[in-house]
């Protein structure tokens, strides 16, 4: 009975994000991304953490083709094909790159750790269990943070929140141990 259940939560997480999309709303897609959190925990439930958080965070990877397909359209090939950029190798442009590629690999890993790792901490499994969990999550939170922050318009606020992450994530992992 979880099994199903859990299945019709990432059903309608799925349903959720693709509303969201298809009427651009925030509200939605945050709702919809809480809807996905609550049924990989409860899928978590229904299978055990191992097969619960590969079905969790599968399933709607395999589940999204029929939405995809139900949108997809074919358009006429393009005769305006752009020609590539030239190289540009000013110093402003490789300290940019350096800047961005060390707050890639070294804010935002630290921070996608912590909150991985602080996140995990909270959850009610052995310690055995956390790790796995932090080994599939973090990834995906670290491949997320990237692109938000590569993709947002003000790099500095994208930033600031990434550190504020950090430090909260550093907190939780001062003050409340990983169970045993």
């Amino acid at each position: 009975m979880l099994t199903y259940a859990a299945g019709g939560l990432t059903l309608a997480a799925l349903m959720t994000v693709y509303r969201s999309w298809r009427v651009q709303s925030a509200g939605v897609f945050y709702f919809g991304v809480v809807l996905w959190v609550f049924a990989c925990i409860w899928w978590s439930y229904a299978q055990g953490w191992e097969f619960g958080v590969l079905y969790g965070l599968c399933l709607p990877a395999c589940l999204v083709w029929p939405f995809i397909l139900k949108n997809q359209s074919y358009l006429p090939k393009s005769t305006r094909i752009p020609s590539p950029r030239k190289l540009d190798f000013s110093t402003k442009t490789l300290v940019t790159h350096i800047g961005h590629f060390v707050v890639v690999m070294g804010v935002l890993m630290a921070a996608s750790v912590s909150i991985t790792l602080a996140v995990c901490a909270l959850l009610p499994f052995s310690l055995t269990g956390q790790l796995a969990i932090a080994i599939v999550l973090l990834p995906i939170l670290w491949g997320l943070a990237a692109y938000h922050y590569l993709a947002a318009a003000n790099k500095v606020a994208a930033l600031s929140v990434y550190l504020v992450a950090l430090v909260i994530g550093i907190i939780v992992l001062t003050f409340v141990p990983m169970s045993q």
